[in-house]
């Protein structure tokens, strides 16, 4: 019987409806100790099973973990790595077509909002999205050593997932930590990690598209705006094989998105657990999936038609039921110039934990992959 299985799902309710009424019918009268013990026994019981039950349906909507070998670590981490289209440093040689990141100009940087700190926060009002929100960003160690005055820094543009904040690829999923641990082993050059807002307004679920009119526009936020903010601000390289994105289930979709959409900003991409077209909560539908709109934003389908001059590294696994089949779908389609490398898991959940311990194997392959991110 499966972790997230109805039988399961259905006998713990039913332990607990009938531990409930059996603790409410039978339960030991009297106030000696033997029934009062009884009675606090039956009490702990009740509890428990109450947890156990809104536990496992939580976990059967979110699948966070995926099976008993899973919950209890037991189960096989890796059941393949495979690739699909081009070498991922063939795909980095071919020019994109598109405007590209700004053009370097020499000019004094204005200084940075909280100096000698590396956690920086931005406000950035964007001129071709018309969106003002926050910009979180982790410079490297060494960033304000005036021996690397002349230093230009690769960037990685991180994506959360939803519900979320920026703040959590600076309070946890391993990113900086990771980063950091690698660099001092030569697996990866210092990088900036930028998390920028993508919910707009906040707590709402935008899937990063760029709606209607009226609607936001954060696609081109994420494009146009924050790079632009960052070469205006920050000593970032100015080549796309020096910009990645990165981002889990929600952000996922997100980083392989803006990505495989404007390669002429984005050369490589991670993706933990993601998707590949926009799933809208009803809160907010900016358009429907016969829209043409819609249409531009089937990742699988751009693959096989249009393939963008990419390299992605992306995770999933089997028993991931939001990210597998669409990811599985994207490796399959995916030809030359794209490039995919995969990671896929045999029976792990939709979780944070498990893209945090998938962190290093990603970074290491960008940094040692993606020329801009070389040591």
């Amino acid at each position: 019987m499966g972790l997230t299985d109805i039988p399961f799902l259905v006998l713990v309710l039913a332990l607990t409806v009938g531990a409930l009424a059996w603790g409410a019918l039978r339960a030991p009268r009297g106030t000696g100790a033997r029934g009062v013990l009884a009675r606090l026994g039956i009490q702990v019981l009740v509890s428990a099973l109450v947890v156990l039950s809104v536990a496992t349906v939580l976990n059967r909507q979110n699948e966070w973990y995926a099976s008993w070998g899973d919950l209890f670590g037991s189960s096989t981490p890796v059941v393949k790595a495979d690739a699909g289209g081009a070498a991922p440093q063939a795909a980095l040689q071919v020019e994109p077509t598109g405007p590209g990141l700004p053009t370097l100009t020499r000019h004094e940087l204005p200084p940075l909002p909280s100096p000698g700190r590396r956690d920086q926060v931005f406000t950035v009002t964007g001129q071709a999205s018309g969106l003002t929100g926050r910009v979180l960003v982790s410079l490297p160690v060494g960033y304000e050593d005036p021996a690397n005055a002349d230093r230009s820094y690769p960037v990685i543009v991180a994506f959360h997932g939803y519900p979320g904040a920026p703040e959590v690829w600076m309070q946890g999923v391993n990113l900086v930590p990771s980063l950091d641990a690698l660099g001092g082993r030569h697996k990866i050059g210092p990088v900036i990690v930028v998390a920028p807002q993508i919910e707009f307004p906040a707590g709402a679920d935008t899937e990063c598209v760029d709606g209607g009119t009226g609607q936001p526009q954060v696609e081109t936020w994420l494009a146009k705006d924050v790079p632009d903010a960052l070469a205006a601000h920050l000593r970032v390289a100015r080549d796309r094989a020096s910009w990645a994105t990165l981002g889990f289930s929600s952000g996922g979709w997100c980083a392989a998105m803006v990505t495989m959409l404007h390669p002429d900003v984005y050369g490589a991409g991670v993706v933990l657990g993601g998707y590949m077209s926009p799933i809208f909560e009803n809160a907010y539908v900016p358009f429907r999936p016969s829209d043409a709109a819609f249409k531009r934003y089937e990742l699988v389908h751009l693959a096989s038609s249009s393939p963008p001059p990419v390299a992605l590294w992306l995770q999933t696994s089997k028993a991931d039921s939001l990210s597998y089949s669409s990811s599985a779908a994207l490796l399959r389609a995916a030809r030359p110039p794209l490039s995919i490398q995969s990671q896929v898991d045999i029976s792990s959940g939709h979780r944070i934990t498990v893209w945090a311990d998938a962190m290093p194997t990603a970074l290491t392959w960008l940094g040692t992959t993606v020329q801009g991110f070389h040591a």
